[in-house]
């Protein structure tokens, strides 16, 4: 830092970091729509496996998924036009007691797609597929801005017809699987490894003990820090916090870091000393 002089007191100098763009989520492809521009995104993931009980106490065989799905024409020609569809969460009624009509469980709606089901296949025990989420449907466009703004990592659960083997032996699958209808997008899977290939972000942040009032204070104490806030129209309010080397401010999206001052050093060394972070 450059101390100020009595003929320019505005040479204090400060080190700014401009804002960075968020860091990208790694096995994400972000794609945009050829008709409107709006953005999707396209990546791999478990849907499914075999060897073991899932949080819902059912353990499928594998060898039973295989055949239905490879046999089933449905999902064959739906694969085949690129439209097999599923949805952001399985269909439930909205009252309390009923009942959805069979077609409604096995014919997933258009208007309701949040995602597409392609390139599938069977790797060890699990089955995995090529997501690519919607992008001209509100639900799809939901679930993108879920991924994109939050870095949200999804997961999957099966809608299927099929019923409990009965005494099923121990350690052994206990599910009967008649029909797959579709992967639907869920929060919380029955599967628990039934999630998105997509590592979210690892945000880095300087070292800074939260405390705005601290800051205030310095800046109130010290002559150079008050230039800085002045000169660069901060207000009380962007003051970040404060450690024994730095002053930190947010402001528009930039972080400034202003040195602390030697003369309020010990001072600010002494108040951390005692508090318990």
């Amino acid at each position: 830092m450059l101390k100020s002089n009595q003929d320019d007191k505005y040479s204090t100098c400060c080190f700014i970091q401009e804002a960075a763009p968020a860091p990208e989520m790694s096995g994400l492809t972000v794609l945009k729509s050829e008709v409107d521009g709006k953005p999707y995104c396209q990546f791999d993931s478990t849907l499914w496996s075999f060897d073991h009980m899932n949080r819902m106490h059912r353990w499928y065989d594998i060898n039973n998924a295989k055949q239905v799905i490879t046999t089933d024409e449905r999902i064959q020609d739906l694969k085949k036009r690129g439209i097999w569809r599923g949805e952001w969460n399985h269909p439930n009624p909205d009252i309390e007691g009923t009942q959805l009509t069979a077609i409604r469980m096995t014919i997933p709606e258009p208007m309701r797609t949040s995602h597409y089901i392609d390139n599938d296949r069977f790797e060890g025990m699990k089955y995995r597929a090529r997501i690519t989420t919607a992008s001209g449907t509100p639900t799809g466009q939901a679930v993108n801005y879920e991924i994109l703004d939050r870095k949200a990592i999804e997961a999957f659960s099966v809608r299927l017809m099929g019923m409990m083997i009965p005494r099923s032996p121990v350690g052994r699958p206990n599910m009967n699987i008649k029909r797959v209808i579709t992967f639907d997008m869920v929060d919380y899977p029955s599967h628990d490894d039934a999630v998105a290939d997509v590592t979210r972000p690892v945000v880095e942040y300087a070292s800074c003990t939260f405390l705005k009032d601290l800051a205030k204070y310095c800046a109130e104490q010290d002559e150079s820090l008050a230039v800085v806030c002045e000169s660069f129209e901060i207000s009380p309010e962007e003051l970040f916090g404060i450690t024994t080397e730095s002053v930190e401010i947010h402001q528009d999206g930039n972080k400034i870091l202003i040195p602390t001052p030697m003369k309020i050093r010990d001072e600010v060394a002494s108040i951390l000393r005692g508090r318990s972070f």
